[in-house]
């Protein structure tokens, strides 16, 4: 909400205008009133006024004098003169001055709206502007700079408090936020001098409609620390991921627990049974004690670069460019565990006894019911489960019989079935996604892509 000081002689114009205007859904809230022209200075630097409607005849300071003295101290303030006396001169003055409008009383209320909102443009324009200046000095660590931009945005201790969310609308107002910046798609950062709201940042992740997170420090972070820090809230506000679901993070995982998971992946990588049984123990356990997105991002490039996959580093899962990526392509940590250990070669296991019969016969069932539900959620423990057999031994007996990975064989499959769709039938392109399989319609364009050499949309 920004800031609005109504300053008139008048209490009953005061009281008009303030009974008048949908503040709040202008986005703008009233910090305070002024009779005069000195105490409407005084209160535009105490509550730092983002927007001053004063009247041009006042006690003190006249509404002219005003306006100079507080452009000289906020030249980005906005201010509304009102006047019962039609002067040229007075207008002319004012647009010198780089006053926003003009009012003749009796005030036209519709027509001061449309000047608020326009206050309103004018001032996120200018904060946008001046965020994206933050983040540049902040990149940069340009301690100077960076203090005096955020004195531009009312902060003036050495400390601040932060936040961050992920996949979250902006909360900006309801954490009472100094400031708002927009850190990328559906990625916030709050400023505070005070600490934030903890109860309104649990009812914000309480309320949050799809899976996401908050990072939320409880101590201030001084300024020369701040693009450190930002960056380490950033990764707390993405324990979602490692959680599986919505959640409310207030420090970072401890890099000493983090160390000791890498010393028994590096344990593990020894053979590929080993591997196997720390994919399955990790699975068991609660993985948000142990590590964060940034960490999740480097046990995957680690597994990849393993030599216990199928898959060759040109598919489009290797080398992914971040932590975010791997958000993006991956719903939590629990389904990367899920591929990685579906994915898993195991060369030459011992053929297990079953009562499904010989390794032909197994493969056999397993590919039929592939082909009958490959829009389904097939996955590798599920047929497991539903064959009697162990997931690396299903895995094996693909990788042995077609010479792809499960999750190759999958995708290739859907992706045959979708060029008969798109042949055959009228349906739309994401009609044809849900057929065959895919629930987010831009992954199955890239595995089309991937696979077919075009996208859907060019395939004839």
């Amino acid at each position: 909400m920004f800031r609005v000081i109504i300053a008139d002689d008048e209490n009953r114009i005061v009281k008009m205008l303030a009974a008048s205007i949908p503040w709040t859904k202008l986005g703008l809230s009233i910090a305070s009133f002024a009779s005069d022209g000195m105490e409407a200075l005084r209160l535009a630097e105490e509550k730092k006024a983002d927007i001053i409607i004063t009247d041009i005849r006042m006690p003190g300071l006249n509404g002219l004098e005003l306006c100079e003295k507080l452009h000289e101290a906020n030249p980005n303030i906005q201010i509304i003169l009102i006047s019962g006396y039609a002067d040229f001169s007075y207008a002319q003055r004012a647009i010198q001055l780089g006053v926003l409008g003009y009012c003749l009383k009796p005030v036209d209320i519709q027509y001061l709206q449309k000047l608020l909102r326009q206050a309103v443009q004018n001032i996120r324009r200018e904060v946008s502007l001046q965020a994206d200046t933050l983040l540049d000095y902040m990149e940069e660590g340009e301690e100077g700079p960076l203090r005096r931009i955020l004195w531009k945005f009312g902060f003036t201790a050495p400390e601040l408090y932060l936040a961050v969310s992920v996949r979250m609308p902006d909360c900006g107002e309801a954490l009472e936020a100094g400031l708002t910046v927009r850190l990328g798609k559906r990625k916030y950062l709050y400023l505070r001098e005070k600490p934030f709201p903890r109860d309104a940042a649990c009812r914000l992740i309480g309320e949050s409609r799809e899976k996401g997170g908050m990072g939320l420090p409880p101590t201030p972070i001084p300024i020369s620390q701040l693009k450190e820090k930002v960056s380490e809230t950033e990764i707390m506000a993405c324990q979602f991921f490692i959680t599986g679901s919505s959640c409310l993070t207030e420090f970072p995982v401890s890099t000493a627990l983090t160390e000791e998971f890498f010393a028994r992946f590096q344990e593990a990588l020894t053979c590929a049974d080993s591997l196997l049984a720390f994919l399955q123990q990790l699975r068991r356990q609660n993985c948000a004690l142990l590590i964060d997105i940034a960490s999740a991002y480097r046990f995957y490039n680690r597994m990849l670069a393993s030599p216990y996959l199928g898959s060759s580093p040109g598919d489009d899962e290797y080398f992914l460019n971040g932590y975010e990526q791997l958000a993006e392509n991956y719903g939590s940590f629990a389904d990367v565990l899920e591929e990685m250990e579906s994915c898993l070669y195991l060369p030459e296991p011992e053929p297990q006894p079953s009562q499904n019969g010989s390794n032909a016969t197994s493969f056999m069932k397993i590919i039929k019911y592939l082909n009958e539900n490959y829009e389904k959620d097939v996955s590798l423990k599920k047929l497991s489960g539903l064959f009697h057999l162990n997931s690396s031994y299903v895995s094996f007996l693909i990788k042995n019989e077609t010479g792809l990975t499960y999750s190759q064989y999958l995708t290739e499959l859907r992706i045959g079935k979708a060029k008969e769709l798109l042949t055959t039938t009228d349906l739309s392109l994401a009609e044809i996604s849900e057929a065959v399989g895919f629930n987010d319609y831009f992954y199955f364009i890239k595995k089309f892509k991937k696979v077919v050499g075009v996208t859907p949309g060019h395939f004839t």
